[in-house]
């Protein structure tokens, strides 16, 4: 049994992305004696606590101008021509400079990260037979991943598959770097979700043998005995694809409806939808803008605030952990049925509501919800059965020490 993992990720446990590692993260320590965490280098002062049998190192992610003039010697590598084949014969897509530029870099930094990954490995005596290498993200992690696999195959590499590292309409190019190669090289690929495990096979054109659908998890909470009828709830990063203007819209539509909203998260779009809240919803809706806040205080917040549904329109989505979290306390979610949002939102347990509705649509789930307390217990069981994390993370831990 392989008893120690180096864990890729993005920033954690440095900054405040990546939350829902801190779910995972204790039954990964708890499966394996060491837990290596590599992070790009930060200059973040947040730090998550981790077990203690983990530590943390870093590697390099920043794209200078030496590495971009290297990165076009990625063009005299069988691997580059290989994957315009494919994109020309499998994807069907025609060969832009967008497409060029993103395989080149992707290149460049699969074999920059797979080298400090190696360094790493030498330096802390981390043998090939009992390692896991896992990515969180199926990026140029996972790139780095393949190329560490295909030098040593005794080594075991696999990745996770989310939103916008499956969905080619997620990157501005259409199209994501050397999937195949990610797939022909690495062990595991594990999607958490079955839409997502689908879209692999149907437009990354590979067979979804290696794929398996690893489900992401929360912590048990206790199901709220009252919900507050008056009160809603909306949890996500304030970007484009998030659609939090058409929640406002729907807000500002309401009849003799008196409703709380208060709004978890920050981004870009931050001002514009608080000046728009101020101009529709006045003397309307009362609202609250939270800004982002810890898990623990999140978890807090909803245990002694009882909202009566959670809601969520985005455009996109893998299977949102804002949902599980909120479905942990037994609360109702209205969700649009795009990515993975199907395979935890239903009628009986929140409203699904069409990918793209109209703000009519909102407005109607939103009145209906929150005079309805009969799918509090639906939702309970939803996270109960499909999304308990102490269940969901030692099921993925099986698999992955296998």
């Amino acid at each position: 049994m392989k008893n120690r993992l180096i864990l890729v990720t993005s920033s954690f446990p440095y900054g405040t992305n990546e939350t829902f590692l801190e779910n995972e993260i204790g039954v990964l320590a708890h499966a394996f004696e060491n837990v290596l965490i590599l992070c790009p280098r930060t200059t973040s002062k947040e730090h998550r606590t981790i077990p203690d049998n983990c530590s943390v190192d870093f590697y390099d992610l920043t794209v200078t101008s030496k590495a971009k003039i290297v990165a076009v010697f990625g063009t005299f590598t069988r691997l580059f021509w290989s994957e315009l084949k494919i994109i020309k014969k499998s994807y069907n897509k025609k060969i832009s400079k967008g497409i060029l530029s993103s395989l080149l870099i992707s290149l460049s930094q699969g074999r920059r990260i797979s080298s400090s990954i190696q360094k790493i490995m030498n330096e802390k005596g981390y043998e090939s037979e009992n390692t896991v290498l896992y990515s969180y993200w199926c990026d140029d992690t996972a790139i780095a991943l393949g190329f560490l696999k295909k030098r040593n195959s005794e080594l075991k590499s696999i990745s996770r598959m989310h939103r916008w590292d499956i969905y080619f309409e997620e990157s501005k190019f259409n199209y994501l770097p050397l999937r195949h190669f990610i797939y022909d090289n690495l062990n595991q690929l594990h999607s958490i979700s079955d839409d997502g495990k689908k879209y692999a096979q149907e437009v990354w054109k590979i067979d979804p043998k290696k794929i398996a659908v690893s489900r992401l998890g929360v912590k048990k909470q206790v199901i709220i005995d009252k919900l507050d009828e008056t009160l809603i709830v909306s949890c996500s990063n304030l970007i484009p694809v998030k659609r939090v203007d058409l929640i406002v819209d729907a807000l500002a539509s309401l009849e003799n409806l008196s409703i709380n909203w208060v709004h978890f998260g920050d981004g870009v779009e931050l001002d514009k939808i608080r000046n728009k809240a101020s101009e529709n919803l006045q003397g309307k809706v009362s609202y609250d803008f939270k800004g982002r806040i810890s898990n623990v205080e999140l978890m807090e917040w909803y245990a002694e605030n009882k909202p009566s549904a959670l809601i969520n329109v985005s455009s996109s989505e893998g299977v949102p952990v804002s949902i599980m979290e909120a479905m942990s306390f037994g609360i109702p979610v209205i969700a649009t049925d795009v990515g993975g949002n199907c395979e935890i939102v239903n009628n009986e347990n929140g409203i699904l509501l069409e990918a793209n509705p109209s703000v009519k649509k909102i407005k109607d789930a939103i009145e209906s919800i929150v005079n309805d307390s009969s799918k509090k217990q639906e939702a309970y069981r939803t996270w109960k059965e499909n999304y308990d994390a102490e269940k969901n993370y030692k099921n993925f831990v099986q698999l992955i020490q296998d």
